[in-house]
């Protein structure tokens, strides 16, 4: 059914899935090449061929995706027994003597705000930032964020300097391949002595420190990701 919305990326992914890579990129690529605009069939054509590979995940890719899946985004998230947000609020409660509601949070990509029950003891205001809109307003319905802004991460870091005392970020930075840029603007984010705890995908076999998978997300090495913490001004 090549005409069905969902078809091709679901073919895609079974293909990959099954550890036929070639053959998802073959589906990838004659998807875009009857939709040469479309970002999702860029995005996997080239996470899965390894060819013209983004430094990150386009704005239009973020958008598309997770608009479409936004309505089922925390039901199939459960089913996989999702923990990033677990994570990220565990290791908030190690790193603050206790939940007093005084600092000024940024929740960097936050979905459908996920994260923001957790965090909101220890936080006097949240905002949340995100690119998707329909994720945006499932946040929202839950209550806890003080502010909500449509904007691309790193960006919107680099518009606040000194504004957050912790600046958390659950599964956001697979989207990205290099981080120094993303990094450096959080640095500058941050007021002195704050927090960044964030999520990634591990990679232990990359010379380069980081790589794009087939299915599209990016996983980081170990020793890359201290690098680039401290080369931006982060004790890790």
């Amino acid at each position: 059914m090549p005409d069905h919305p969902q078809a091709r990326r679901l073919l895609g992914i079974a293909y990959y899935t099954l550890g036929q890579v070639d053959k998802a990129a073959e589906v990838f690529r004659q998807w875009m090449t009857d939709e040469p605009d479309n970002p999702i069939a860029q995005h996997m054509y080239a996470a899965s061929s390894g060819k013209d590979v983004p430094q990150r995940a386009s704005d239009a890719y973020i958008e598309s995706t997770f608009d479409g899946f936004a309505s089922s985004f925390d039901a199939k998230l459960g089913k996989l027994g999702y923990r990033a947000p677990d994570l990220v609020a565990s290791a908030l409660a190690v790193a603050c003597a206790a939940p007093d509601g005084q600092l000024s949070v940024l929740d960097a990509g936050c979905g459908t705000g996920l994260c923001g029950p957790l965090i909101a003891p220890y936080a006097s205001r949240i905002v949340g930032v995100d690119l998707s809109s329909g994720m945006l307003q499932l946040a929202s319905a839950r209550g806890v964020y003080d502010e909500l802004v449509k904007a691309e991460l790193q960006a919107y870091l680099a518009d606040h300097a000194g504004k957050f005392e912790v600046i958390i970020s659950a599964d956001t930075l697979v989207y990205f391949g290099p981080l120094e840029g993303v990094f450096n603007a959080a640095f500058r984010a941050l007021k002195p002595g704050g927090l960044l705890i964030f999520t990634v995908e591990e990679a232990s076999d990359t010379a380069s420190g980081y790589r794009i998978n087939p299915h599209g997300r990016y996983s980081h090495g170990r020793d890359y990701i201290r690098g680039a913490l401290v080369q931006a001004g982060f004790e890790v």
